[in-house]
Parts: C-alpha cells; structure tokens; sequence
C-alpha cells in the first residue's frame, strides 16, 4: 500500500481527481455542468480515453501471445505426426523392397535348381560372443525346416540348421569346426572336407583339408559342395581359395577358403529343406 501511495501512478491520478473537483467547483459557480468548456472536458477525457485504449491493445496483445502460442503448439505437434508417419511409410517401403529382392533371389534359384525346396527366414539373433557367428532364423518346423538342413544364401553356403522349434532354428555357420562340409575345387576336382578355427573365423575364413598335393589346386580357385553324404546337394558354392600350405605328411594340403556369403553380415536367408540328391540318399 505504501509503494502504490509513493508511485506515479496514484500521483497522477491524485492530480486527476484534485482537477475534476475544481471543475465541479467552476460549474457550480457559474450554474450546471453545461456550461463547462468543451476544452476542459476534452482535455480530461482525450488522455484518459487514450491511456484506456492502450491499457485494451495490451490485455489483447497479452490474450493474443496464449493463443498464438495454443496455436503453434498445435501446429507443430500435427507436423511431428505427419514426420512420424512418414518415417512408418518408409519403413514399410525399406521392407517390402527387402521382400521383393528376397523373393527375386528365390525365384532365381529355384529356377536353377527346381528340385530345390526352400523355407525363406531373416536372422532375429546373434550372440555377441559367438566365435563362429551362429545365428537364430525365424523359420522352424512349421516351414519345413529340420536339423542338418543346409542354410544358404544366393551367394552361396551359410551353414546348417539345428536345435529347431517350431517357428525358429538355430543356425551353425561354415565357419564352425564342428560343421564339416563334403566339398571339392571346381577347376581340378581335388576333394576334401571343410572345417574351421577360432584364428580363421575373427578373418570371417574357413578351409578345406585333405587336398592333393598332385591335384593342382591353386588360389583363386572354386570351392563347391560335393554332395556326399547327402546332407548337401552337389555344386553350392563355398568359396575362394585364397592360400595353400602342405601338410607334414608329405601328401595333402590345407586351403583356406573365403566364403562367398558374408557370414558376419547376414538378415536374410534360405532354408534348403529338400532337393533329389537327399531324397536319393
């Protein structure tokens, strides 16, 4: 209460009130209020007309900030659905060009291969730790798929399924020493058996053992499956020879091999569930 009796605002008005009791004085003096002059009245009522309109732009312009604010808000939150829902749509695109280029790949392969019988699936799992980057498929016994069946790609070898679920399979790679692969050099024919090493598969290598000294297997060779065994069909490819080194027996040499599939990059895949040569067997 004091600060408001020490502020401008109560002296004006003060002054205000002081002038208007001096009027009234005047016009009663001088008979009625008709007869006050147009000026005076002019004088008092033009500044507070005018403070009045001000004080009416400034409560406006106050209202007017909360409902461009109200405004905008909503306007930018409509935006942020539209970029979301872009953002769907793109997915959705990214995805069926994926399922489009899966199905191509299919079609492609069983046109080579009409024996070939296949389950498609898309890598869900990878354990980080995985020295030989076995993986888990969304396929399982409901699309066919059982344990020993080769895994591939349209490159070449993956692997083969095992521990399978229904709708799921586990998957051990080539690069795995424990996924033994009957296979032979395209050029020569040198025959032998694939294995693998903690030290090969950090390189993403495997290698084919027991090759010929004689054969004349050389890099930059071929590697494909044999087909004995009847676990794989004949001719999927492997790899690439990249490096030969005799064995102490004095026979035989050991390859190491470049897989033509990425194993440590797979998302996609194709189950060979069934093919001639496995039923022959």
């Amino acid at each position: 209460m004091k600060d408001f009796l020490k502020s401008l605002g109560f002296k004006v008005l003060t002054v205000v009130a002081l002038f208007l009791v001096g009027v009234m004085i005047y016009a009663a003096s001088t008979g009625g209020a008709a007869t006050i002059p147009a000026t005076i009245v002019s004088a008092v009522v033009t500044p507070l007309q005018t403070i009045a309109s001000s004080l009416s732009d400034g409560v406006n312009s106050f209202i007017g900030i909360f409902t461009d604010s109200g405004r905008l808000r909503e306007e930018n939150d409509k935006l942020q659905e539209e970029i979301n829902q872009l953002r769907e749509n793109q997915m959705e695109l990214d995805e069926t060009k994926r399922q489009l280029e899966l199905y191509r790949q299919f079609l492609e392969l069983k046109e080579q291969n009409t024996d070939y019988k296949f389950a498609d699936a898309r890598v869900v799992a990878v354990d980080p730790s995985e020295k030989y980057y076995n993986f888990t498929i969304n396929a399982g016994s409901l699309k066919g798929v059982k344990p020993g069946d080769p895994v591939i790609t349209p490159a070449g070898l993956v692997g083969v399924a095992y521990d399978v679920a229904l709708d799921s399979a586990r998957v051990r790679t080539i690069l795995d020493p424990t996924t033994q692969v009957s296979a032979y050099v395209s050029r020569s024919g040198d025959e032998g058996t694939t294995s693998g090493t903690v030290t090969l598969a950090r390189e993403g290598l495997l290698q084919i053992n027991y090759l010929s000294r004689e054969g004349g297997a050389a890099a930059g060779d071929y590697v494909a499956t044999s087909g004995k065994g009847g676990i794989y069909p004949r001719g999927l490819l492997i790899g690439t020879i990249q490096s030969l080194t005799p064995d102490s027996d004095g026979l035989t040499m050991t390859a190491e091999i470049r897989p033509f599939a990425d194993i440590k990059n797979l998302s996609a895949v194709f189950v060979l569930t069934d093919f001639e040569e496995k039923n022959a067997e």
